[in-house]
């Protein structure tokens, strides 16, 4: 291929311009499946609500599935290139000038089809001589890369639009796509997907020119950064129905269909008529949950089972656990932190190691004064599946495990059992909030911690281990906080 003939197909593929938010970049994918309402956002949504909120973990995760990855493709394609570029247009006429040239492989590819405004990078390309192309004699075929055990739905459609835009670049569509996961290699058919490709990005196109509003989640995850904190206040302000819990998308549809759009309606609606269109429990449920948010106070719901039995020493305790970013990823807690009531204090026991991991249970264990009058106060079930777990693996301290397991109380399970809180659901960043309670680091957040957490392992800075230490001890204070309010406040009591 010429000069020439080569800048005539950049020329074509660029349609003249580079790629822009009309275009669709295949990394979306997930985006366009789990969290629609972000892609809206991107195009309708005031800029100034744009909050950057730093995905520290995920950024880690790609910089070491990168290096994994090169160095793989190194090992596998010695002649491998690897392209390069100041600009992404220079980047894209790298790939096209190295697939014209017939390289045997070429490692992050770029590839545009702006014409269908669609664009993206490529792992690998790899030469192919079993069949013809724009090229001459020979094709590239996409070798890509994903950390996971089994092929998400994304992945099948994201690589299969790349398989396309490839197909249109080249003019020769290969009939499979490879996608090497963690321990397993997929060929990933391109006939099986196209379908669903085309209306997916036909879905995209609505969402682009207006004429499709995708549902927001459930606050406080109602959208992904950087439209988080937006999302979050639409939904709240406008009293939408994704602030009731429990109910799924058919649910509330079936609401919106008898004419309530927000929690004040289903409140005003009354009990009957809505055991007339949800089944049970999900009626009773969304009634006494929207009154909850109608008088802004907890209603109970069956008394007795808050406040929690109270001990000589109350503890409220939290785990941080954390990948190691390595390539067999294991996870191992960390971090175990206690706030003590009787003591008005944090307390924290750090593990830098998976073999460092009992020890800090141990330690836990040694901290419990009298277990005869102590309880150890968690929300969820996380923290006690986590300690039966460890005491199968070592048969040297289950019976400690053991031991502090059966002090445990689940404070989610008490409150959950006796009030309908005005809040979206019953997770501890939902409930807290809904009281008061908010968490002093707006960029600490559980993933975060556990990059905070591998980076001091490497430079030692004691800085970032004081953020993992304080995001946690807001966990713990969390609960505390949670438990006075709900003791404290005036709650609405339907059989009075």
């Amino acid at each position: 291929m010429t000069e020439n003939e080569l800048q005539t197909l950049f020329n074509t593929l660029s349609a003249g311009r580079v790629p822009g938010k009309q275009d669709f970049n295949a990394s979306k994918m997930f985006s366009l499946l789990e969290d629609p309402f972000s892609i809206w956002c991107i195009f309708h949504a005031p800029k100034e609500e744009a909050v950057p909120e730093p995905n520290r973990y995920e950024n880690l995760k790609i910089r070491t599935d990168r290096t994994v990855r090169d160095n793989w493709i190194k090992q596998e394609f010695p002649g491998v290139v690897f392209i390069t570029g100041e600009t992404e247009s220079e980047r894209f006429k790298n790939t096209l000038s190295a697939m014209a040239k017939g390289e045997s492989a070429i490692a992050n590819a770029l590839l545009w089809n702006l014409p269908e405004n669609t664009y993206g990078s490529i792992n690998l390309l790899v030469r192919s001589n079993d069949a013809s192309s724009i090229w001459g004699n020979y094709h590239y075929h996409i070798f890509q890369f994903k950390r996971a055990h089994d092929l998400k739905e994304h992945y099948a459609l994201q690589v299969c639009l790349l398989n396309r835009i490839l197909g249109c670049t080249q003019k020769y569509t290969p009939a499979n796509t490879r996608v090497f996961l963690r321990d397993r290699t997929i060929d990933v058919c391109y006939d099986d997907h196209c379908d669903r490709l085309a209306r997916e990005l036909a879905y995209w196109r609505s969402i682009r020119d207006g004429k499709s509003r995708p549902e927001a989640h459930k606050p406080p995850k109602a959208a992904s950064a950087p439209w988080r904190v937006y999302a979050n206040k639409v939904v709240a302000q406008s009293k939408d129905l994704l602030m009731l819990p429990g109910l799924n998308t058919e649910m509330r549809q079936c609401l919106k269909i008898n004419g309530m759009f927000t929690t004040d309606d289903v409140a005003h609606a009354g009990l009957e008529k809505l055991q007339g269109i949800l089944e049970e429990p999900h009626a009773t449920n969304s009634y006494y949950n929207s009154l909850a948010y109608l008088h802004n106070k907890p209603v109970l719901r069956e008394a007795g089972h808050f406040p929690p039995p109270v001990k000589k020493y109350n503890l409220y305790f939290d785990f941080e656990a954390t990948e190691t970013f390595t390539k067999n990823n294991v996870s191992f807690v960390y971090l175990i932190g206690i706030w003590d009531k009787e003591e008005d204090k944090y307390v924290s026991f750090v593990a830098k190691t998976p073999e460092e991991e009992i020890k800090i249970f141990e330690q836990f264990y040694d901290y419990i004064k009298d277990f005869s009058d102590t309880a150890l106060y968690h929300w969820t079930e996380y923290e006690v599946k986590k300690m039966k777990n460890l005491a199968g693996k070592n048969p040297q301290d289950s019976a400690k495990l053991k031991a502090l397991c059966s002090i445990c109380y689940d404070l989610k399970v008490s409150v959950n059992k006796q009030f309908y809180l005005p809040a979206p659901s019953f997770s501890l960043k939902a409930a807290a909030p809904a009281f008061g309670f908010n968490w002093r680091q707006d960029d600490c957040g559980a993933m975060d911690s556990m990059v905070y957490f591998t980076n001091w392992l490497k430079t030692g800075n004691q800085d970032l281990l004081n953020k993992v230490l304080m995001y946690n001890e807001d966990d713990c204070k969390a609960m505390l906080v949670l438990e006075n309010k709900l003791k404290e406040a005036d709650v609405l009591d339907l059989k009075k």
